[in-house]
């Protein structure tokens, strides 16, 4: 079964742009809301390491990198 994140993560993915990461946004919203980092940041390696097009890849990767900030 896939993570819930995974699927805003998806629906964010397809909403955005080179420049307006909407899987950032999302993943500083599901932080705000006091998730764990950790897993936000796991989520979105995966989803990283599943996504074909290079465009989608690097939205991805931004918004792993991002979170990664967080992390200890």
């Amino acid at each position: 079964m896939a993570h819930p994140f995974l699927k805003l993560f998806d629906a964010a993915l397809r909403r955005s742009t080179p420049d307006d990461n909407q899987v950032l946004v999302e993943a500083e919203l599901l932080r705000a809301k006091g998730y764990g980092v950790e897993e936000i940041h796991a989520v979105l390696l995966k989803m990283q390491q599943e996504l074909v097009r290079d465009e989608d890849h690097e939205v991805a990767k931004e918004a792993a990198e991002e979170m990664s900030r967080y992390l200890d």
